[in-house]
């Protein structure tokens, strides 16, 4: 009955959103900016006395991702002092940019064309291609492609960028020499974080990739034991990357260490 009294934090969390959309455009173009808003208040006729963003930053560098961040918070900041608002910030984590190896790459590449694989069933190819169709118009340009296929089973070259997503192997990346490999656990058509990967993850097709990429591993590490010479030119090539940098943990001292369930 009084909003002239009440201060929204709905509306410092709707003006984060603004500020971070106008940042957008005074950011490296590698910048990812994400967020929802998990908690906007009770009921529209009462004054939210705590509202919640939630956000994602990436970009291919941890220096950038930190640089953005700060600028982040001031916009933060600055909508908590237009409103009359506090700012609490949760910081949920954080992960180094990944970076390929090339020796350890090229040990890997033989290992993947060396290792057998698994031939693909009827039942599953007809699985991938039920599951191909519900991606509409993925599917359809996919089809178009030569040499499309409802499951992948080839092999690709791997890599030089090293650019895997967000992933912690990057912090591994940037603390010893490593190399990461991808096989294919889907259909070909499935989008990014979708239900279709889920659907074939829990069957025959998920398991047979994650069963052929632990072989490969294995062959690249065997490969390793066998020749020390290649962890050397390994080790030299990642301190030529690193350039004397060392890995400074993104996660903030104060931030508890998850305890696992009893």
């Amino acid at each position: 009955g009084a909003p002239d009294r009440g201060r929204s934090a709905l509306d410092a969390v709707e003006l984060t959103d603004i500020g971070a959309n106008y940042l957008r455009e005074h950011v490296p173009s590698d910048v990812r900016i994400h967020y929802t808003i998990v908690d906007g208040g009770v009921a529209p006729n009462i004054v939210p006395d705590k509202a919640v963003v939630w956000y994602y930053m990436r970009a291919f560098s941890r220096e950038v991702v930190e640089n953005v961040y700060e600028r982040l918070v001031k916009v933060g900041k600055g909508a908590a002092m237009m409103t009359e608002t506090e700012l609490e910030i949760d910081f949920k984590g954080g992960c180094y940019e990944s970076t390929m190896n090339s020796v350890l790459a090229d040990t890997l590449q033989k290992s993947l064309k060396e290792c057998p694989r698994d031939e693909w069933t009827k039942e599953e190819l007809e699985f991938a291609e039920e599951i191909n169709k519900t991606t509409g118009k993925i599917y359809d340009n996919a089809v178009k492609q030569d040499g499309f296929e409802l499951l992948h089973s080839g092999v690709y070259e791997l890599t030089r960028c090293g650019h895997f997503g967000s992933t912690d192997v990057g912090d591994v990346q940037h603390i010893v020499p490593c190399v990461q490999v991808m096989t294919a656990t889907c259909n070909l058509a499935a989008p990014g974080h979708s239900w279709q990967i889920t659907a074939c993850a829990g069957m025959s097709i998920g398991h047979k990739g994650m069963l052929y990429g632990a072989k490969v591993l294995a062959a690249t590490a065997s490969k390793l034991v066998d020749d020390p010479a290649l962890v050397e030119k390994a080790k030299e090539e990642w301190n030529e990357r690193m350039h004397g940098d060392t890995y400074h943990c993104p996660i903030p001292e104060e931030i508890p260490i998850p305890q696992p369930q009893k």
